[in-house]
């Protein structure tokens, strides 16, 4: 059928083309693949093809090949072809065309292509809520649009946000992370007055979520993945979820139902602790590096080894001299496939992990001493049970032969050996672990309560701890911490560049202060208790430092200020050349791929040069959210 529409000055040629005769043309200037085939298929199922497709004749030596050319319209044609494939159209489906000349075909298709805009996300929450208004549910509204209904039920959440606030949002005044957090309440005296009572640099949806949920427990807490989601719902736990989160995104709001859920689960590991002949046992949800400070442990005991102990040790020990002379005698040049490499690699771990079997076989708590002793079973970082064997309260020490607790050797309570051969230099320890203090400034300018508690801290171990205190006023002093020493390219980073911005919207409202003739401690004082904490947090945030040359996992003390934080390292640093990757040897990389893309990844990258390695290294490793142990919170293993 062929029909004709005219207008004043244009005569455009309609004319029904069977889909299978559509081809795209090469005048379209759109070359890219297109995306959201499956929605626009979707779309056109459920109401048609809107708007038609503009072809062209095929000619092959001049003649008319019967098929037609798409200059516009390519992604509606692969929709409709994907709706034949499926069945959904017959596949002698028609369709309406514009027919042009060639002349006219290059012009059309740049024309379309350009100057589009997509739906502002504001208009496509009210279409949803006028289609729901109309009697239509997620379930029917989503196949319409080639969407799931968990999408419509999200942004139809957002239409409960304040009608005043989702106007700042449809005019652009709103970001949509921040909206999505604000429509974590229905409560729209609360979404207005933290939108309005907020600095506009502290309106971020992260300070939002935050604040709503300030009194709910985060689904990525140790406590909640110790309890798991599961259990916790199916005892009628109530979740609040983050709108357009991932599935661990959000808010457990029944916090004394996961405290009983947790104790329960807990006590479970009682008895047979009992059983190991401990004094007292005690069950904790929490039990952190302050907690532990409280108590000492019991003498470890080595025992020599038994004759047939020793000889495997010394056969172990003389095989660990061979390997190492073959390291040492290793040709790179003579192994392309890095195969003798990884062989010599698997002989020292294997070795290595059967004389560390044997040694830790070796020592063992006093038995005298379990009679004082006792254990507390509670939940550790990873949200995994964690076990402290062999501790001693205070009053207790006494009652133990003195100078003889603790494990000779560790590192600052790390259970790692003085002599262990560390994994990275020691300037490369120090740039890591600078990154790591500017993330953990950066986290807290955000989070005035935890600054508070670091404050009060710091305060508490000078006054109960009878430290020399100067003739000022105040007795506390803020050593600012400078990290371009150690991190020269610091400057540039996620956290710098964050802390960099709160830096100057304190100086410039302090300099605005200070031209209006006001003094600082009298311009404090007109300023509101949000605003003191919030300058406290960035202050408090300026005097941190983690910056260490000792190879190591944090401390307990700085895991629990990343713990407080809930920081994720991943959030702030990813390995490039110029902060990790160049200052590795090739093994080290090959081991970094290993564990964060796929053995076989690494396998195929051992032929390459160091350069060339750093480079696919980079490649493989941007985004896997990769970190070395200098930025994770891990428990060490319980020795039995």
């Amino acid at each position: 059928m062929k029909t004709i529409e005219a207008t004043q000055t244009v005569e455009t040629t309609i004319t029904r083309i069977p889909v299978k005769n559509l081809v795209i043309s090469p005048l379209n200037v759109r070359k890219k693949q297109g995306t959201g085939i499956e929605e626009l298929a979707a779309l056109i199922a459920s109401q048609g093809l809107i708007h038609n497709l503009v072809v062209t004749s095929q000619l092959k030596k001049g003649k008319k090949t019967g098929k037609y050319e798409v200059v516009a319209g390519g992604r509606r044609l692969a929709a409709l072809n994907l709706l034949i494939a499926d069945g959904r159209l017959p596949k002698d489906h028609e369709v309406d065309c514009r027919v042009v000349e060639d002349k006219e075909a290059l012009e059309i298709s740049l024309s379309e292509n350009s100057g589009r805009e997509h739906m502002h996300p504001a208009d496509l929450v009210m279409a949803y809520r006028n289609l729901t208004d109309a009697g239509l549910s997620p379930d029917e509204i989503a196949p319409r649009f080639g969407v799931s209904p968990l999408t419509v039920k999200r942004y139809l959440k957002l239409a409960n946000v304040s009608p005043a606030l989702f106007q700042l949002y449809a005019e652009d005044s709103m970001s949509f992370d921040q909206i999505s957090a604000l429509a974590l309440t229905e409560d729209h005296e609360l979404q207005e007055r933290l939108w309005h009572n907020m600095p506009e640099w502290q309106r971020s949806g992260a300070t939002f979520r935050r604040l709503i949920t300030e009194t709910e427990v985060n689904l990525r807490s140790p406590l909640a993945r110790f309890v798991g989601v599961e259990e916790y719902e199916a005892k009628g736990g109530v979740i609040r979820r983050d709108l357009f989160g991932n599935e661990d995104d959000g808010f457990i709001q029944d916090a004394n139902l996961l405290e009983s859920l947790a104790l329960e689960k807990l006590n479970q590991a009682v008895a047979p602790l009992k059983e190991e002949g401990y004094a007292w046992v005690q069950v904790r949800t929490t039990f952190d590096y302050s907690d532990l400070a409280e108590f000492g442990r019991v003498r470890t005991v080595k025992r020599e080894p038994t004759e047939e102990e020793q000889a495997r040790m010394d056969a172990l020990t003389a095989e660990m001299e061979a390997i190492e002379a073959e390291q040492e005698a290793y040709d790179e040049d003579n192994d392309a496939s890095g195969e003798v490499y990884a062989q010599l690699e698997e002989k020292v771990e294997r070795v290595q992990w059967e004389l560390d079997t044997i040694a830790a076989s070796l020592e063992h708590f006093s038995f005298d001493d379990l009679a004082v002793a006792g254990a507390i079973v509670t939940v550790g970082y990873d949200g995994q049970l964690k076990i402290e064997r062999g501790l001693v309260r205070k009053e207790d020490m006494k009652k133990l032969p003195s100078g003889q607790e603790g494990r000779a050797g560790d590192i600052a309570g790390t259970g790692r050996s003085s002599e262990e051969k560390p994994v990275h230099s020691e300037k490369l320890t120090r740039m890591l672990t600078a990154h790591r203090t500017a993330a953990i400034q950066a986290a807290m300018t955000d989070r005035p309560e935890i600054a508070l508690a670091a404050l009060v801290h710091r305060m508490a171990m000078q006054v109960f701890g009878n430290r020399y205190r100067s003739s000022r006023i105040v007795q506390i002093n803020v050593e600012e911490t400078h990290l371009k020493i150690d991190a020269e390219n610091i400057e540039q980073s996620r956290a710098a560049l964050a802390i960099e911005k709160k830096r100057q919207y304190w100086k410039d409202r302090i300099e605005a202060a200070e031209q209006e003739g006001k003094e600082l401690f009298a311009w404090l004082l007109d300023q509101s208790q949000q605003d003191l904490l919030e300058l406290l947090a960035f202050c408090m945030a300026a005097s941190i430092n983690t910056v260490s040359s000792r190879e190591n996992t944090p401390s307990d003390e700085i895991a629990a200020f990343m713990t407080a934080l809930n920081l994720d390292m991943a959030d702030w640093w990813e390995a490039t050349p110029e902060n990790y990757l160049s200052h590795v040897s090739k093994d080290r990389i090959l081991s970094v791929v290993t564990e964060a893309v796929s053995p076989e990844k690494a396998d195929a990258m051992r032929g390459l040069k160091k350069d060339q390695l750093v480079l696919r290294a980079d490649e493989e490793l941007s985004g896997k959210r990769w970190l070395p142990d200098n930025f994770k919170v891990i428990e060490l293993q319980e020795k039995q």
